[in-house]
């Protein structure tokens, strides 16, 4: 009897060591981010030089962090708007492109400095990939202004690193490098397009949602 009852004891102890440890650990994490890129691309097509310019870039993403913060996943949309100048039989010409992306990315988080931050401080890498069309283009000379939609669709893929600075409860701060390029061309009419060597340096405000 007495065994039973300290196995019993023994059993009622150890679930409350357990629960006190769960209760200790973080939970995951819901959020969405607003990004704003800036930086450069190369722009290739059918039957033309390969044309370098600028692009600027404003994202939106719902992302999931694991309970030890630091794994994440986060899927969003996002609006790349490419611009450059060209020549195209001895002619000037202005080129403005919006396309269209939905990303998919991975990244990891490590905390840095945490004694002088107290974990407030991250520094993380990631890699993704996305879906891309053009949805716009405007091609501009001193004549004539021409107008094309929806060009088809391709993909390409990403790394990026950077750092993360806690700057409220709910709110984060961070400031990184990009390089992304397709990894396919997207085709209509004959006319294979795709975007390669896209870098970029990106600020992000971060909103989490316990």
């Amino acid at each position: 009897m007495k065994n039973i009852l300290f196995s019993i004891v023994l059993f009622l102890f150890s679930l409350t060591i357990f629960a006190q440890e769960k209760s200790e650990v973080k939970a995951s994490k819901f959020g969405f981010a607003v990004d704003a890129k800036m930086g450069s691309a190369t722009f290739l097509q059918t039957g033309k030089v390969d044309l370098n310019g600028s692009v600027n870039v404003g994202k939106f993403l719902f992302y999931y962090t694991s309970s030890d913060g630091s794994s994440s996943i986060s899927l969003g949309i996002e609006e790349l708007q490419f611009k450059a100048n060209g020549v195209s039989a001895g002619e000037n010409y202005a080129l403005d492109q919006k396309h269209l992306r939905i990303p998919l990315n991975y990244s990891y988080s490590l905390s840095i400095l945490k004694d002088h931050l107290d974990e407030k401080l991250q520094a993380y890498a990631g890699v993704g990939v996305y879906a891309n069309t053009l949805r716009k283009e405007k091609i501009q000379t001193l004549e004539e202004t021409y107008k094309n939609k929806n060009q088809g669709w391709n993909g390409g893929f990403g790394f990026e690193v950077g750092l993360v600075f806690q700057v409220a409860k709910d709110l984060n701060f961070g400031i990184g490098f990009e390089t992304q390029s397709d990894f396919s061309k997207m085709k209509k009419n004959e006319i294979k397009r795709k975007l390669e060597g896209i870098s970029t340096v990106n600020f992000r405000l971060q909103f989490v949602i316990n």
